[in-house]
């Protein structure tokens, strides 16, 4: 790769003898005129690599990874310099810093079926700013009640920027989507849209410590389906603050007579809004 703009493709491959492929952005700001576009389709991995996508990434940087499959059956082990101790993963995003660049993983089976497995890592936590995204779509992961998706480290958006997780499939997991570290938005959106959370041990959304949106943020949940009969769909131990901002839970569906699990506080203009929900069959 050379020049300001950085153009990887890596198309139909099989990754074999636990190969794993590392998206290695820049450790620190670089030059203005810098981006990268990375574009990977049909990458099938099976004997127990993966993918890493690392570190910072440009205004106007595309990473995507689309129509892949990525199946281990036991631990990933990962260089080093990622520092995960103990902790093991498909699709791992580290450290991943994303100003006004969008990140894609869409239309993707991810299967982790060794113990304590977790389907995608967030190690780190994820930085949006300046409308960076993350787009999750399509996407299909399956854990030997593990968890599918794993944020340790928490999530901070600001400047119009967007973390979506839509129509997608969580299999056999403890959590769908498990968060552990402060969840901050700013004038941003976090959303979860019409994805199916099926045979959850646990509660399907789980943040466990606080979620705060300020200036124009939105929360939202909407036609998703939940069949666990234990937890309720979405959970937040840390309890949920909204400064004029809107928090949305729409057109949802469960088995259990109560969805939500969250303590709230609204001021300055917040919004709730909690409608056509079908809950308790």
């Amino acid at each position: 790769m050379s020049g300001s703009v950085r153009n990887v493709t890596l198309a139909n491959c099989t990754f074999v003898r636990g190969a794993s492929l590392y998206v290695v952005g820049w450790l620190s700001d670089p030059p203005a005129d810098h981006r990268a576009d990375v574009f990977i389709s049909g990458l099938d991995s099976r004997s127990g690599g993966g993918v890493v996508v690392a570190n910072r990434y440009p205004p106007g940087s595309r990473v995507t990874v689309v129509d892949s499959v990525l199946i281990a059956e036991k631990r990933v082990a990962y260089r080093d310099a990622y520092d995960l101790g103990d902790a093991s993963a498909c699709l791992v995003l580290h450290n991943v810093n994303l100003t006004g660049s969008v990140l894609t993983i869409a239309r993707t089976q991810v299967a982790a079926v060794f113990r304590d497995a977790v389907g995608v890592l967030v190690a780190g936590g994820v930085a949006l700013s300046s409308r960076g995204a993350l787009y999750v779509d399509g996407l299909l992961v399956q854990t030997a009640l593990g968890l599918c998706v794993s944020v340790e480290g928490g999530v901070a958006a600001s400047g119009g920027s967007v973390v979506a997780f839509v129509d997608s499939d969580f299999l056999l997991c403890k959590h769908a989507v498990s968060v552990r570290g402060a969840v901050s938005v700013s004038g941003s959106a976090v959303a979860l849209v019409r994805s199916d959370f099926v045979s959850t041990e646990d509660y399907a959304v789980a943040f466990y410590s606080t979620v705060s949106l300020a200036d124009g943020s939105m929360l939202m949940a909407k036609g998703n389906v939940h069949d666990g009969v234990s937890r309720e769909m979405l959970y937040a131990a840390g309890g949920v603050t909204a400064a004029g901002s809107t928090l949305s839970f729409v057109r949802n569906r469960a088995l259990l007579p109560r969805m939500l699990s969250v303590s709230l506080s609204l001021a300055a203009g917040a919004h709730l809004r909690v409608a056509c929900n079908d809950a308790g069959g």
